[in-house]
């Protein structure tokens, strides 16, 4: 059944009912496409004397001398016999450590434990803390001469914990891998496509490769898609990249059955079993806005209204029990390595979930509620687990799905595309255009209009929420991928191509980064570092005029305490502009390691006014690298090489008057036909390019 708007009709929601993804029912990113059929390889296991049910490795203890490690099995025999368990463990580095157990075991299940222990142990580190290494784990079930039966895991060794101490703003929320807080940076992450079927593992490896090269952490698998293959926890785990796994529950309230329940417990032990291995995941979600819905949602209160107090309780009660029994259940008992939270948002039935001092937010005022980019601002949240602005694709993925005829917000085809709003999401686009810079002068410029708008909006929230720290410690942005081309609120959309959001993120995100929030007329300024141990730095603000005339410039030294986010100024607008023309002048915060700007901000008295000149653009080619200087002031830059496959190693930047920047094409066309397909948009428009 296919829907144009993917939305179920209204008052008529059947997905609660089955346990199949509910993204395929419909989502303001996808269409309404439901699939029916066995989409992954299916067999029949047959079995004589004994088998091994699920395999589990768990870590007992951690230290810098010793990993005591205990390799789980769940046998199922089918009668009373002696069994032996041979469990061989390879490092890193090719050393292998074994240990055997031999049991008797019942007819039906039995529990066999088997410990090892490894010396000089090698930790897994999150991304941008350390290094990946990987233990492989093998169970082989013997009657002493032969092998009955065997199963293999991979895994890393570290530690987690999520920390949550009672302060002044109310209980924090804080991962600590290996003894270390880390600020969670990075996305959340929708399905890989509509017909989940067709995705290749180079797919995957895609968006994680985009996530890891743009200085993320940790990806968060949403709940209201599949849980995904090997291949992808695989990659994580190679990477560095923390997984936070909801349980798949999206949105919708679950059935109060007990029937329903058990096949709850079922599903979540096997998949707990599968995936526990992984030290990626760090935790496990009971569900994606099932609690805060319930709980906030003017739908769900006019619902519990409608069916009375008893069945509203009933309703409630068998929540509880799925979300705070069953799974929490499933996944302390099964993977105690990892973390269990009840849902997403929430506050572990502490308090009211979705609220800035207890537990994780997601925050939609912006986007959803038309409220100011500037509104990220107002609240230091515990953890935002979601929050995002939309934007186009770019033109070559556009035009994978409509012609020159469609290339208007409000054509049917690009209506189609966009689910937000049932197709009228283009509008709120629009508005927040117009908020931020202009009307858009064509289609083309609205596409690149939208990209830096939410490019510029995620970025102010994300490091907003880092110089938050340690009140805030975590920041994931809605979303990374997307299921099929179209208006979302992707940063790489769904043909691989990165957006202006995403070419950002490696910036926003970097270790080492300055924050310069200018509000009610003021510019606060601070120092961020995800290093773990001090750094040495200069901060610097200088002011200037859009054809470079400096105004004003101050330097000071200063020393970024590990794990931390510093205030080091509040400057006034009169300070901080130093009398110059708003409509012509920007302030530049930098932050310099070695003598090297490390991370740079700008900031505009008057942003949606500024007069921006011609940047007075050079290009200069040497093979597949292409150097770019501005003679003027050059705000949010966009190489575009048209039809042309090519993506630059940077994109969507500012240039300073005088600036150069030289990055590197990928793309198998020659450097004269690049030349000749490279359109440059900034702010003011496209930009005429002597080369």
């Amino acid at each position: 059944m296919i829907s144009m708007f993917g939305d179920e009709p209204m008052g008529k929601q059947t997905s609660p009912y089955i346990r199949k993804p509910k993204y395929q029912y419909g989502w303001d990113w996808g269409p309404r496409i439901v699939t029916q059929g066995i989409w992954r390889p299916a067999r029949i296991e047959a079995w004589d004397d004994a088998r091994i049910e699920a395999f589990r490795v768990t870590q007992e203890a951690l230290t810098k001398a010793e990993a005591r490690l205990s390799a789980e099995l769940d046998v199922v025999a089918g009668a009373e016999r002696p069994v032996t368990v041979q469990v061989a463990v390879t490092g890193p580095d090719g050393r292998v450590t074994q240990a055997a157990r031999t049991v008797t075991v019942a007819a039906g299940a039995s529990h066999v434990a088997v410990p090892v222990s490894i010396a000089n142990p090698q930790r897994w580190f999150p991304a941008g803390y350390g290094a990946q290494p990987l233990y492989t784990v093998k169970a082989t079930l013997t009657d002493g001469s032969a092998t009955i039966d065997s199963a293999q895991r991979r895994t890393g060794l570290r530690t987690v914990e999520l920390r949550r101490e009672k302060d002044a703003q109310g209980r924090g929320f804080a991962f600590v891998v290996n003894g270390i807080p880390v600020f969670a940076k990075g996305a959340n992450l929708i399905p890989f496509d509509m017909f989940p079927a067709r995705v290749p593992e180079s797919q995957i490896r895609t968006v994680m490769a985009g996530a890891r090269d743009a200085n993320m952490n940790m990806i968060r698998v949403w709940g209201g898609g599949y849980y995904l293959d090997d291949a992808f926890y695989d990659i994580a785990d190679q990477m560095g990249l923390m997984v936070w796994q909801d349980f798949m529950f999206g949105g919708a309230v679950t059935p109060p059955d007990r029937d329903f329940r058990e096949t709850v417990r079922i599903e979540a032990e096997e998949q707990v079993d599968r995936l526990q291995a992984h030290p990626s995941i760090v935790l496990w979600a009971g569900n994606n806005e099932v609690l805060s819905g319930w709980a906030n949602w003017s739908d769900r209160i006019a619902y519990k209204k409608a069916v009375g107090a008893d069945e509203q309780e009933r309703i409630g009660v068998g929540m509880a029990v799925i979300f705070d029994r069953v799974l929490r259940d499933a996944a302390e008992r099964r993977d105690p390595d990892a973390v269990y939270w009840p849902g997403s948002p929430s506050s572990n039935y502490e308090d009211k979930p979705d609220i800035d001092g207890d537990g994780d937010r997601h925050y939609w005022d912006v986007w959803g509620g038309k409220k100011p980019v500037e509104a990220y601002l107002d609240s230091c949240p515990r953890f935002m687990s979601e929050y995002g602005l939309q934007s186009m694709p770019e033109m070559k993925t556009i035009r994978r799905f409509a012609t020159n005829a469609d290339f208007s917000p409000t054509s049917p085809v690009m209506k189609a595309h966009q689910k937000f709003l049932k197709g009228e999401g283009n509008d709120r686009l629009l508005f927040y255009i117009r908020e931020k810079y202009r009307e858009p002068r064509d289609f083309a410029e609205f596409v690149y209009l939208s990209q830096m708008m939410q490019a510029e909006g995620i970025e102010l929230a994300a490091l907003h929420h880092r110089a938050c720290r340690p009140v805030t410690m975590g920041s994931l942005f809605w979303q990374i991928n997307d299921v099929w081309p179209g208006a979302s609120w992707a940063s790489i959309d769904y043909y691989g191509r990165w957006k202006a959001l995403q070419f950002r993120a490696r910036h926003f995100y970097a270790p080492l980064a300055i924050a310069a929030e200018h509000k009610d007329g003021a510019t606060k300024i601070s120092l961020i570092s995800d290093a773990t141990v001090p750094t040495a730095a200069v901060w610097r603000v200088r002011t200037l005029d859009v054809d470079g005339k400096g105004l004003a410039t101050t330097e000071t030294p200063a020393t970024l305490a590990p794990l931390s986010a510093t205030a080091v100024a509040t400057l006034p607008d009169a300070a901080l502009f130093a009398g110059g023309d708003p409509a012509r002048t920007i302030a530049v915060a930098e932050l310099l390691v070695e003598g090297r700007v490390t991370s740079r901000a700008l900031v505009s008295a008057a942003p949606k006014t500024m007069t921006l000149p011609d940047p007075g653009l050079t290009a200069t080619w040497a093979g597949d690298r292409l150097t770019l200087t501005a003679s003027k002031l050059a705000r949010a830059v966009w190489l575009d090489f048209g039809k042309l496959e090519a993506t630059p190693s940077d994109n969507a930047f500012d240039l300073l008057p005088g600036e150069s920047i030289t990055v590197t094409v990928a793309s198998k066309e020659s450097e004269a036909a690049l030349r000749r397909a490279l359109t440059v948009r900034t702010l003011a428009g496209i930009a005429a390019v002597k080369s």
